[in-house]
């Protein structure tokens, strides 16, 4: 016999010999897994059986159950080891039910590690924290849904988590937290999740979850904090959705309709970092007339970076018509770094209807849309600022667009109030303040306080029922500079007023400054002719601007003092794309125009 003729044989029972291993090791459990046979609530075979009686560092794998759901009767499966993960089928394949009785899962020692998979949680409740999961330790979540899971009551204080509480740090990745609540008095916190340490979130999504202060309390002290995520380590949320949730107190403040990180109440200072989130229509809402929640979306206290994210239509509300950051709130912080972003379509009754900046601190926006957002002034305090409001701090714009917000008081763009005690002057560069409009001064931007320089920008459409409807400086601004910017067609009350700046002189040069109307003398070679603006529209980038007009003054007659490389769009728009660049965010770009050969070509 040929010796090639087995070799061809050994050849063709290789993959089936393959194919049956991998069929063996599909069907096998998890390598070191206890196996979960029953969807029964006790006895053996069953997850309580498998949970009472695993060892440390052990999988229990409920992934092949012919069942879709467990319901608990014996109250909450009571993990006893440091370490344990249950494995299960995926979210939508198996649920543990609490029956609206008790925990889910509760693992309470200090230091232990709790690794959940593949399931969703519902119906838990607890008197105390964490509707459907407690965590003494560390929490692992990983395509984990938790749904109708609900914590305290209206008398229990100081409850967090309705569906989970984690002493320690939580990992989160994919899966989803709907309708979960947290009752208490005093403070409440997380209507979905409450962590005591860092929190990690990969593409999980937060609909419709409440935490709610009741009034059984001291009255003084019934905080409500985050109406979906309170934490109060570090905080990074990627790819993730935070909607439709609410924070409320029936009689004092509230902070974070959608998130809350770090506390305000209690000077607790942590950082948070969101890239490609959704933070809409979340609300943060008191009963108190007095009171004045913050952050209808989000809610921060430190250092807070948003990238690449969108935060929409979420709402702050008081019966007094206090409050602030209708959006954004940050309290205590060195930074804002908003990027990439659009915020819009946000209300505070009072102060900063999209974004309401830390103390002492810089807001800095670049390629980031700030649109229709607003701030009442039904109160009278006059904090204004319908997009974006500073305390004390700076203001640095790059590349962005801030446009459609409105204040009752004053800044209905851009509020900068107390600015003297920023620690840096506020900078408009590159940039677009359009069809903002202020019930009182400073309809594209009031200055109050500090220094200020604009380059390379358009302040255009602006509306104020009072001065300097394009910029307003009050008193306490010190110094004011333009480089060819523009600042044209703002109206006070029908009549054009584009400047109005208490300084003696607003510094720079190459501008366009039709009517300026203020006390404050103009650079000597300001341009005052119409600039032949075009509406504001999609001219590429990310951004909307305001082309310039065929035969605009504004064209070939500014500078380039600060050496941008692009115009407001961005990569693919020069700076200077003609003999000099041109005034104002937008660069009128060359026509190239296609060449015909009308004798053909060579050869």
């Amino acid at each position: 016999m040929s010796p090639a003729r087995p070799r061809a044989r050994a050849r063709t029972l290789r993959p089936q010999r393959l194919a049956a291993g991998l069929a063996l090791a599909l069907a096998a459990p998890l390598a070191g897994a206890a196996t979960v046979t029953n969807c029964d609530d006790a006895g053996a075979g069953s997850l309580r059986d498998a949970v009472a009686n695993a060892a440390a560092g052990e999988t229990i794998d409920v992934a092949g159950l012919a069942c879709n759901t467990i319901v608990l009767t014996g109250g909450a499966l009571a993990v006893t080891v440091a370490d344990l993960t249950v494995q299960g089928p995926g979210s939508g394949a198996l649920s543990i039910s609490g029956n609206d009785a008790s925990r889910v899962f509760e693992q309470p020692a200090a230091g232990a590690h709790l690794v959940l998979r593949g399931l969703a949680l519902t119906h838990g409740h607890a008197g105390g924290d964490g509707g459907c999961v407690q965590a003494g330790g560390d929490l692992v979540l990983d395509d984990v849904v938790a749904n109708a899971c609900a914590a305290g009551s209206a008398t229990t204080a100081l409850v967090s988590g309705g569906a989970v509480a984690v002493t320690g740090n939580a990992t989160l990745t994919g899966g989803a937290f709907d309708a979960n609540h947290v009752d208490g008095t005093q403070r409440v916190r997380g209507g979905a999740i409450a962590v005591g340490n860092t929190l990690t979130v990969t593409g999980t999504s937060f609909t419709n979850n409440t935490a709610w202060s009741h009034a059984e309390g001291n009255p003084n002290d019934d905080v409500a904090e985050g109406g979906a995520i309170f934490a109060l380590g570090d905080t990074h949320l990627t790819d993730s959705t935070i909607t439709g949730n609410t924070a409320k107190s029936d009689s004092y403040e509230v902070f974070g309709g959608g998130v809350a990180v770090g506390s305000h109440p209690d000077d607790a200072i942590a950082s948070l970092d969101v890239l490609r989130g959704h933070v809409h229509d979340n609300t943060t809402t008191t009963q108190c007339g007095v009171c004045a929640p913050q952050g209808g979306g989000i809610a921060a206290v430190g250092d807070t970076r948003l990238r690449d994210s969108t935060v929409l239509n979420n709402t702050v509300y008081s019966p007094g018509h206090y409050g602030g950051g209708g959006g954004v709130r940050v309290f205590k912080a060195t930074s804002l770094e908003v990027d990439g972003s659009v915020i819009a379509g946000n209300h505070a009754p009072s102060a900063g209807g999209g974004i309401m900046g830390p103390e002492q601190g810089v807001v800095t926006l670049d390629t980031t849309l700030v649109t229709g957002n607003s701030s009442g002034n039904e109160a009278g305090l006059n904090e204004g600022g319908g997009g974006i409001l500073c305390l004390g701090c700076a203001v640095v714009l790059q590349s962005s667009t801030v446009s459609g917000n409105s204040a009752g008081a004053e800044g209905g763009g851009i509020f900068i109030h107390y600015g003297e005690y920023a620690p840096q002057a506020t900078a408009i560069i590159d940039s677009t303040i359009s069809g903002n409009t202020s019930g009182r001064e400073g309809g594209g931007i009031m200055l109050d306080g500090g220094d200020a320089s604009f380059s390379n920008s358009t302040i255009a459409f602006n509306t104020a029922a009072s001065r300097g409807a394009g910029i307003s400086a009050g008193e306490y601004t010190y110094q004011i500079e333009l480089q060819s910017t523009i600042v044209a067609n703002n109206d006070t009350v029908g009549a054009a007023n584009n400047v109005w700046a208490f300084p003696d002189t607003v510094g720079g040069a190459n501008n366009l400054v039709p009517n300026a109307g203020g006390p404050a003398t103009m650079p000597a070679d300001t341009i005052t002719a119409d600039p032949l603006l075009q509406p504001l529209a999609n001219n590429g980038g990310a951004t909307p601007t305001h082309a310039l007009g065929d035969g605009s003054p504004a064209i070939d007659a500014g500078n380039n003092a600060i050496g941008l490389v692009f115009d407001q769009r961005g990569e693919g728009y020069p700076r200077e794309a003609g003999v000099a660049a041109d005034i104002g965010a937008y660069e009128r770009q060359p026509v190239v125009s296609d060449v015909i050969f009308a004798d053909g070509f060579d050869g």
